[in-house]
């Protein structure tokens, strides 16, 4: 593989990492009143309030693996920082193409039976 494509592949595995972190978090179908509207709904149940810090921590490992992933093909950290910034704008676009998708086929009961 050559180094060209060993960076196009980390790229491309980063931005998969940052859409799945937006999708985890639901961004791109939550208006923000109703973010704020549930997280006040969930500060009451404990059960939604632990549901909501686990899907928030799981949103930040993934972004977290996602800079992991890509760093080592990054000279600077001036450089980092756009592509980055980049990526994460690539993953929001992912995520509206197929996080509605994926989070129906999260919800729905498996057909194996």
């Amino acid at each position: 593989m050559t180094a060209t494509a060993l960076v196009a592949l980390r790229f491309a595995v980063a931005i998969v990492f940052d859409a799945l972190a937006f999708t985890v978090w639901d961004v791109g179908t939550r208006p923000p009143l109703r973010l704020v509207r549930d997280v006040a709904a969930g500060a009451r149940i404990p059960r939604r309030l632990f549901a909501g810090a686990v899907r928030f921590v799981l949103g930040v490992a993934l972004l977290l693996l996602a800079a992991l992933v890509a760093r080592p093909a990054m000279a600077t950290a001036r450089t980092f920082t756009v592509l980055e910034t980049l990526m994460l704008a690539a993953g929001l676009l992912v995520e509206q193409l197929v996080g509605p998708d994926l989070r129906r086929a999260a919800a729905a009961p498996s057909a194996k039976g």
